[in-house]
């Protein structure tokens, strides 16, 4: 029996080549974009579950205590917060943080005296008891004496062999320098190399002992630089442990405000603040930190992976609803090889079995085709996304559990509406020739045409609005110029920033330097106090900068003065438009000489100045409050810049200009690595994340399109099929060519059109969420949804239109022979 049934599905497969061809394409460009889109998913969904112990481990998140009109929650703790959980939460079985330590630049002189230097990024600090919590997986040292030693690091396989090549890396000394200090750390560890999907991510690990900081402030609530994680109990039930936590911060935090801010805790909380800690599942933040500030990684975005794992459950679905929709259309052909089935004794059961076994058989030889195409396309996705995905069905069990699903549910979809209608008929009249199958099933299949125009449409108009909101992000006046304008990074290790800066200017090429501590999208946070505002304190955006700055960046002054270098001024600042109306302040000259406190370091700055708003931060974000202090000012600012703008150059002076650049820098600082970014490629990779949304969308929209267009063709050939006939009759009567072609698309106008007015507000309304993230953000225009409509009906014209006027030019004699 079951060989007859493969006979059968043989002989339809070459009977119905054009049908057969259009549903395999159909199903194998629904099944691999679900494969690549599942790989996606689980990727980001995975984050940290590689742990031993993750789903009992926790982040402890605060109050973002240095903006009080800021809901979200920070990451950062003081050390103080370690001590006090440790006293209060005895369900805590481990407790330990990491701290960002900042860049280094890290050499190693070889056996050969040759010198290997890297500015290296990347470098976390951690408590000795780091790998009894985390899972990564130890290929040298051991993991429970590495990190116990001041002047201890543990390195990843890849840094290794960048430093050492070949040699044994155990034992081996690293000098890591900073501006302030340069100190020899051996590596007692090697790990290997921190998954894709994990949020704590590092190439060097140096030991919590060797920043005398961190003990120097273990008091502190308010030094928020570490991350803590705890491991909570098995037998704890966590809803009360964060019941617990409400009442450390009254009871701990109140030394460190005394000393601080000489303060109680009560006192505080009179000033309409609040202080609360929260814990934060490991495993959910990659995906759930929307609502959190001070990450030490990137994290994700949820909407984005439900946005692309929606769009490729559609675009499987419209391939199942092709093979649904040509197989009723193929009703008639095959309804009376079902009524000779049925005389012969073939019961319904039988024929819907059998049915289901061709469909069962056509989607698993469309799986095949799919699994070859996912490995092929799986690497282009992956620099798409910026992940790395590998599809493995030897030992993911996984996606091997996801193809045996997908097997069964298309088949069962694909095959059960068909199987529905040759079952339901008379096979004596099917034999005569008496029943039409193309018109029993023609509500079901316009439906579907609707259905999978619809989804087509949504995908197009979201697509569309999301490339025109990040057009509008790159095209957006930024209210300085971000071309040809270079920043030169360690600066602060050179014996005079100043003076190196000043050397840069002169070169051919080069208009205008700046020598500084920050720079737009790298700018200082800190909480200042405007005058006669009793003890509330204001967040300000700030950089340090000497009196080029402005002028390099191509900004201008709307109030005041700028800093001036017969006049520094230390105590000067510079505030920005956003910054006074925020204050309250007037915006005009009585703004001059108005005073800001800087609590931290007890010093006053007079404004000077106010610049016109630009665009130093985020683009999702609208303008903040920002200052601009003096380059020699006590604002804390460890780390020194050369801006450097750049006159329009071709290629080849390009060249000669990073050539003087280079040849400055050695001279100043011999083989420290010259490093330097460009402020609009910087802001551009800013928006990364968003055009691989863009992208990975576009993609999904083109496969939704021509899968329904394919489906859209068969259909119209198979309604010509059915209709020969009637418009050879036509054309007998006197029916134009134009009369045929309106005649035969009028029907499936209407669906498209149906579908359109369905698909536009839904589609609005998902943009709408989307653009709620952006601060700055389009006003989706009529525009779009009006081309989406009309582009998609011109397109199914495009793909149905040389069989139409094939019909309509067609010997109306050919069409009447009888057959």
């Amino acid at each position: 029996m079951l060989k007859n049934y493969f006979v059968l599905f043989y002989r339809n497969l070459r009977r119905q080549k054009l049908f057969s061809g259009v549903n395999l394409i159909g199903l194998t460009m629904g099944i691999v974009s679900t494969l690549v889109i599942y790989l996606y998913v689980r990727d980001n969904l995975n984050h940290d579950r590689f742990h031993t112990n993750a789903d009992r481990i926790y982040r402890v998140n605060q109050t973002n205590i240095w903006n009080e009109n800021d809901p979200r929650q920070l990451a950062r703790t003081g050390p103080g917060v370690v001590d006090a959980l440790k006293a209060e939460l005895p369900e805590i079985e481990k407790i330990t943080s990491i701290h960002t330590a900042g860049n280094f630049l890290v050499s190693y002189e070889n056996p050969s005296q040759k010198v290997i230097a890297y500015d290296q990024e990347n470098v976390l600090a951690a408590e000795s008891n780091f790998f009894s919590m985390f899972s990564f997986q130890m290929m040298k040292g051991n993991s429970k004496s590495c990190l116990l030693r001041p002047q201890s690091v543990v390195i990843t396989e890849s840094t290794a062999r960048k430093y050492f090549g070949d040699e044994e890396p155990l034992g081996k000394l690293l000098e890591l320098s900073t501006h302030q200090n340069s100190q020899a750390f051996e590596v007692t560890g090697v790990i290997k190399d921190t998954p894709g999907n994990s949020y704590i991510d590092f190439d060097m690990l140096l030991s919590m002992n060797s920043f005398p900081k961190v003990k120097e402030n273990s008091w502190s609530w308010i030094w928020t630089q570490l991350e803590t994680f705890v491991l909570i109990d098995k037998n704890a039930d966590i809803a009360d442990v964060r019941a617990k936590l409400g009442s450390i911060p009254p009871k701990y935090a109140e030394t460190t405000l005394q000393k601080a801010m000489n303060m109680s805790f009560n006192e505080y909380l009179k000033t309409g603040k609040s202080w609360e800690l929260y814990l934060q599942p490991l495993t959910q933040i990659h995906l759930y930190s929307d609502n959190v500030i001070g990450n030490s990684n990137i994290v994700g975005n949820l909407k984005i992976v439900y946005a692309l794992a929606c769009s490729a459950i559609f675009i499987l679905l419209l391939s199942c609803i092709n093979f649904v929709n040509l197989s009723i259309a193929q009703f008639t052909r095959r309804i009376k090889e079902a009524g000779i089935r049925k005389v012969l004794g073939i019961g319904g059961k039988e024929l819907v079995f059998g049915y289901f076994i061709e469909a069962f058989l056509f989607c698993l030889f469309a799986l095949g085709i799919a699994l070859t195409f996912t490995k092929i396309v799986l690497p282009w996705f992956s620099q798409l996304t910026g992940k790395t995905l590998e599809m493995n069905l030897g030992r993911d069990t996984g996606l091997a559990m996801l193809m045996i699903f997908l097997l069964f549910i298309m088949s069962i979809l694909s095959g059960s509406l068909p199987a529905f209608f040759l079952k339901a008929f008379r096979p004596i009249e099917a034999i005569k020739g008496k029943l039409s199958g193309g018109k029993k099933g023609k509500g079901v299949r316009d439906g579907l045409v609707v259905l999978q125009f619809t989804v087509s449409i949504v995908l197009i108009i979201c697509t569309a609005i999301v490339f025109q909101q990040l057009n509008f992000l790159y095209e957006k006046d930024l209210g300085f110029n971000k071309e040809n304008l270079l920043v030169i990074d360690h600066v602060d290790r050179v014996g005079s920033g100043a003076a190196f800066t000043n050397e840069i200017s002169n070169i051919p090429g080069v208009l205008n330097t700046s020598f500084c501590a920050q720079f737009p999208l790298r700018m200082g946070n800190d909480a200042f106090r405007p005058e006669n505002s009793g003890d509330k304190d204001f967040i300000l955006n700030f950089a340090a900068a000497d009196e080029n700055y402005l002028s390099t960046l191509g900004v201008q002054l709307s109030i005041g003065n700028d800093f001036d270098l017969d006049n520094p001024k230390a105590d000067g600042v510079i505030l920005n438009e956003t910054a006074v109306k925020t204050l309250g302040w007037e915006m005009d000259e009585s703004v001059i000489g108005r005073i800001i406190d800087y609590p931290n370091e007890f010093t006053k700055f007079e404004v000077i100045g106010v610049v016109r708003d630009y665009h130093f931060s985020l683009l999702e974000k609208q303008v903040e409050p920002m200052a601009i202090f003096n380059i020699n000012s006590k604002v804390y600012s460890p780390k020194k810049f050369a801006l450097v703008r750049i006159a329009p150059q071709n290629g080849k002076t390009w060249a000669s200009i990073f050539d003087s650049l280079k040849t400055i820098w050695k001279e100043h600082m011999g083989d420290l690595p010259f490093k330097y970014e460009f402020i609009d490629q910087t802001f551009a990779a800013k928006l990364q994340s968003k055009q691989q949304f863009g992208n990975s969308l576009l993609v999904m929209a083109g496969l939704a399109l021509l899968i329904a267009c394919l489906g859209l063709l068969g259909m119209i050939i198979y309604t010509l099929e059915l209709r020969t006939k009637e418009i050879g009759t036509r054309k007998i009567l006197g029916a134009s060519i134009l009369n045929i072609l309106i005649l035969i698309s009028r029907g499936y106008t209407k669906l498209v059109i149906v579908a359109f007015v369905i698909g536009a507000p839904l589609s609005y309304w998902l943009v709408q969420q989307w653009l709620q993230d952006f601060g700055n953000r389009i006003t989706p225009s009529i525009w779009v949804f009006a081309l989406a409509g009309v582009g998609t009906l011109l397109f199914s014209f495009l793909v149905t239109g040389y069989h139409s006027v094939k019909a309509a030019v067609t010997n109306p004699i050919e069409a009447l022979k009888d057959e």
